[in-house]
């Protein structure tokens, strides 16, 4: 191993002053996301450490060559991908083995999955599959706004997916299809998920007819067995990974954790919630946070993600509502078109904040069951239009 001489590192405040004013600029924000999840206006535990880690990253200028590689980021390097270099860095093993082989998506999934109930999915399949598949209009849509605005496929399907409001789909197959831009795009995408909190309520408010969304809609009466969700966590996997093989490492991970929950297995249920899950999407969040400095953002595309990225996700939120509405009528007002607004896979935060808009609208309208089918059916449909992404592209 050749020693880095940190006695050859630049202050930050010799540097060029554009770039100096956009470190700076970074370390504020930072720590303005700090505050955000301090107060959850933000999610706070990913942006708590990604914001510590941003401000952090900004603040330390390395600017010295080993091997013939000049390196800026004390803490890791994004485009060192080759393994030679994970004696460099502290952080540089957990990216090269957990980022770059796609482990840290498929681990945040297995706790996602542990975590979700699916009897609400099962026992209303057909409206929960259709509802999610509407608030895939991001996904879809976003993908030719991309190509047209001079990105290449792989990279417009990477920011589409944004629109899934899924991070570890992003993040799984943004590795995979667009490795140069992956760190961008996946930090928009939790960037975006976290705005979610502040503008996703406010939008269904304005689209859904509050004439309709404050019905109280009669529960389900059918009642899931132990057995039958025990028989869908088995074969949706098996069978969606035949159809699109290319997904088959997120579908398997999310299933797992479903699974492992429905067999009442607490041992392992304890263990993916309390420690994997806890694990993974703490250095998920630290890892984003330190690689997002100003030489990552002062690359001019970063601009067409940022604009493709709310897109995206304001696409799918509102194809999500639109079809919670149709789906209304169709029933007659025996659906609440809030369902819709569940329809985005963010797991469980927009089934949260759809339930927070219906007890705003009628106190006695508690439908959090009723909206966590097309919540999890958000995460499958996602995955498939990843899998269609990657199988077309790859």
């Amino acid at each position: 191993m050749v020693a880095i001489d940190f006695s050859q590192a630049v202050p930050l405040i010799s540097l060029p002053t554009n770039e100096l004013l956009l470190r700076l600029f970074l370390i504020v924000g930072g720590i303005l996301v700090i505050y955000g999840g301090i107060k959850e206006i933000l999610e706070p535990l990913i942006m708590i450490p990604f914001g510590l880690g941003m401000a952090a990253a900004n603040a330390a200028y390395l600017a010295v060559k080993v091997g013939g590689v000049t390196l800026i980021n004390p803490h890791v390097s994004w485009n060192l991908t080759g393994y030679d270099w994970i004696q460099y860095f502290w952080l540089q093993p957990i990216y090269n083995f957990t980022f770059m082989t796609g482990l840290i998506a498929a681990l945040v999934f297995m706790g996602i999955g542990v975590l979700t109930d699916i009897s609400f999915l099962l026992a209303r399949p057909y409206v929960s599959m259709i509802l999610a598949a509407f608030a895939e209009l991001g996904t879809v849509f976003t993908f030719p706004l991309g190509t047209y605005l001079g990105l290449n496929p792989k990279q417009a399907a990477s920011v589409a997916l944004v629109g899934g409001a899924d991070g570890p789909i992003v993040l799984f197959s943004s590795t995979i299809l667009a490795p140069e831009l992956f760190i961008p795009i996946t930090v928009v995408g939790y960037l975006y998920l976290s705005l979610l909190y502040l503008y996703h309520e406010r939008l269904a408010e304005v689209v859904v007819p509050k004439s309709m969304a404050s019905k109280i809609m009669p529960p389900s009466n059918v009642t899931v067995g132990r057995a039958e969700k025990i028989a869908f966590a088995i074969a949706v996997p098996v069978l969606l990974s035949a159809i699109f093989p290319s997904a088959s490492p997120l579908l398997l991970s999310f299933f797992i954790g479903v699974l492992i929950r429905e067999v009442g297995n607490e041992r392992y249920v304890k263990m993916l919630d309390e420690v994997i899950l806890s694990t993974s999407t703490f250095f998920l969040a630290l890892v984003l946070g330190v690689s997002t400095t100003s030489e990552v953002i002062m690359d001019p595309v970063v601009g067409k993600i940022l604009l493709l990225g709310i897109t995206a996700l304001f696409l799918s939120s509102l194809g999500g509502m639109i079809g919670g509405i149709i789906l209304s009528y169709i029933s007659k007002g025996k659906l609440n078109p809030l369902l819709g607004v569940a329809g985005v896979s963010c797991v469980p935060t927009t089934a949260k904040l759809a339930q927070k808009l219906a007890f705003k609208l009628n106190p006695d309208n508690y439908m959090i069951m009723e909206l966590m089918g097309p919540n999890v059916a958000g995460v499958i449909t996602t995955a498939i239009v990843a899998a269609l992404y990657l199988s077309a592209l790859m």
